[in-house]
């Protein structure tokens, strides 16, 4: 019995920690919770779509990093970047090939894939434990990190504490704006200090593709939005390394055709916890 018992714990442990242990190390677990999505009136430079309401977001995986180079092409085969380096974003991708790269990294690691792709009709199985894109309201809530100021390092922000165009300051800020210099191209992830969530380049560097359609808010309540049904712009938040700060604080909104690119576009992960 003795022996038996010994062998369920130990069988019980290994379950346990395969587990947990199904996430990669660069995944952090996001505690859902409610927060106010949007900006007040009063937040400087703000966008009028900015409507403030209250969210409530379950529990998510989302990638402490965008997507790099390096594993974008040993994947796909190909590296569309205007700037090259393995450590680099990968950028210049439309929300398509995002969405195909979830989906071969979760075929490649035996997970099922979030995304039914026919052309360019796309459809999100929100059951499936495979990679996937975070919604919009998952990423405002990720890059906040329980703040409620335009950054999630308070209420300014210069290009010494991200990558972007800060020639013209914040909030009309015309002093001391410039402080590492602007860059004019993407820089290595993780180059920056996190928000305390441990993600990196929420706010510039390269703007992360969302699964949302564009769409207006409203101010009623809502629970795990995904957004319109259908729409012509495809979500992208956090701004890249040509926005000014205005357009990379922690509400703004930016929508992008699903077939285009840029080379400040890219994209991070996100996966749903798997049920007990």
């Amino acid at each position: 019995m003795k022996m038996f018992l010994l062998f369920s714990f130990t069988l019980f442990a290994a379950v346990s920690a395969v587990a947990q242990n199904r996430f990669p190390s660069d995944f952090v677990l996001i505690k859902g919770g409610i927060f106010t999505m949007g900006s007040p009136a009063s937040e400087p430079e703000r966008g009028t779509d900015e409507t403030q309401h209250r969210v409530t977001v379950g529990d998510f995986y989302i990638a402490k990093s965008s997507v790099t180079q390096r594993e974008y092409s040993r994947l796909m085969g190909n590296n569309p970047s205007e700037f090259k380096g393995d450590n680099l974003p990968v950028e210049n991708v439309t929300w398509f090939d995002a969405v195909r790269f979830c989906n071969a990294l979760s075929m490649r690691e035996g997970l099922t894939p979030a995304y039914t792709i026919s052309g360019e009709a796309v459809t999100w199985n929100r059951n499936a434990n495979g990679y996937r894109l975070p919604t919009e309201a998952e990423w405002e809530y990720a890059c906040r990190a329980g703040t409620t100021t335009p950054f999630n390092i308070g209420n300014n922000i210069t290009d010494k504490e991200a990558n972007c165009y800060n020639n013209y300051g914040y909030n009309n800020n015309s002093s001391g704006r410039v402080t590492g210099g602007y860059r004019g191209r993407t820089t290595p992830i993780n180059s920056y200090t996190a928000n305390n969530w441990g993600l990196f380049d929420m706010h510039g560097n390269a703007a992360d593709w969302c699964w949302d359609w564009y769409g207006e808010y409203g101010a009623n309540a809502k629970t795990n939005p995904t957004g319109p049904a259908a729409g012509t712009l495809r979500v992208n938040r956090g701004g890249g390394w040509n926005d000014f700060p205005k357009h990379i604080r922690s509400a703004y909104r930016a929508a992008t055709p699903p077939g285009n690119y840029s080379f400040n576009l890219g994209f991070r992960l996100a996966r749903t916890p798997e049920k007990a």
